[in-house]
């Protein structure tokens, strides 16, 4: 399978290492528009002896490479991955995108969402945007575990992260170190925030029949009391240090869904315990709690979910898809077993715990 990287920044990073890994793929290209990284071999530029040879290319070059997947992470927002979806599928080539507005789109992005699957199904090639968050955590995880339940009443989730391992452009994205009233006019005019927290209540709301009308969304800042620092800034007291974000799915004025997340940088013993957890108030009612790395190692498992999901998305038709319309997530084995090659025994132990027979 041959295979180019669009974004070699810090997810796209992870990507690369990630597919070096494995046997089956062969990793032709990288694409950025950064011009210090243009020209730059992989292996020196990430550190990656396996990534040695290869070379990041210009945008302006993409129609010469001929590959059956890209992954693409360059920006969460709609509008800006348009035109970079479609230079991909042009060519016939079949992309997993991070772009969190893609996941779910809303608004006017189910505008963006239904030209890239006309020329995608035109071309014969699939697309799909996924994550961690949105992508997993709060939206995947909880569908999947709706199963069980014959009807749903509510669902309520809070996500508590450490946003400190990000890079520059999601510390952009948080307004960490900014005032308050600077993090106000961002977080107005959408440059501020979680991106994908609506698409997140949009799908869940979508999925478990909540018949939510609107959402309604709301964000304000963190202001650190103390020093902060991360490998990427430091944050003076009486600055921005992370956010908090809530999302609430309305059903003819009810409140059916109710999402919130805090972002922090550099937190400590002083401020509120990292985690996840989410509610499914039904008929049974499902309680879901995700810590630890899971939780918390965001980047990892949104390049390991871009990665797994290649295959999903080869096994789909041409066109574009959200991620609960391919099948069932799971780690893409480097290694295949089939049921008929599985032994099984069993044995009947004494309370003893030694063997009956």
């Amino acid at each position: 399978m041959r295979i180019i990287q669009y974004g070699v920044g810090a997810m796209g990073g992870l990507m690369l290492r990630l597919l070096a890994r494995r046997s089956d793929v062969t990793i032709i290209g990288a694409i950025d528009n950064d011009r210090n990284k243009i020209g730059r071999d992989l292996g020196d530029l990430l550190q990656e002896p396996a990534l040695n040879g290869i070379q990041v290319s210009s945008p302006e070059k993409t129609h010469q490479m001929k590959a059956d997947v890209a992954l693409h992470a360059t920006t969460a927002f709609a509008v800006e991955a348009y035109p970079i979806v479609e230079s991909l599928i042009a060519g016939g080539i079949n992309v997993v995108t991070i772009t969190q507005e893609l996941f779910f789109p809303l608004g006017s992005n189910v505008g963006i969402a239904e030209e890239i699957d006309r020329q995608a199904k035109a071309v014969g090639a699939r697309v799909t945007a996924v994550g961690i968050n949105p992508g997993f955590i709060l939206d995947v995880l909880p569908v999947s575990a709706s199963s069980p339940c014959w009807e749903v009443n509510r669902v309520d989730g809070r996500r508590i992260v450490d946003f400190s391992p990000y890079g520059p452009d999601e510390m952009k994205h948080i307004g960490a170190g900014l005032s308050e009233s600077e993090f106000a006019l961002g977080a107005k005019d959408g440059t501020i925030g979680h991106i994908g927290l609506l698409e997140t209540a949009g799908m869940v709301a979508v999925s478990m029949g909540l018949e939510v009308d609107e959402l309604q969304q709301t964000k304000s800042a963190i202001i650190t009391s103390r020093h902060r620092r991360t490998s990427y800034i430091e944050i003076e007291p009486g600055r921005v240090c992370g956010f908090r974000q809530s999302v609430v799915g309305l059903s003819k004025g009810d409140e059916r869904l109710r999402f919130e997340m805090v972002g922090i940088l550099d937190p400590d013993d002083r401020d509120e315990p990292l985690g996840d957890s989410v509610r499914i108030s039904g008929s049974p009612s499902v309680d879901l709690v995700v810590k630890e790395q899971i939780s918390q190692l965001g980047g990892l498992g949104t390049a390991a979910v871009a990665v797994n999901t290649i295959p999903r998305l080869l096994d789909a038709a041409p066109g574009f898809y959200t991620s609960q319309q391919l099948r069932t997530p799971s780690i893409w084995p480097k290694s295949k077993n089939r049921a008929a090659t599985i032994r099984t025994n069993t044995t009947v132990l004494r309370s003893t715990g030694e063997p009956a027979y």
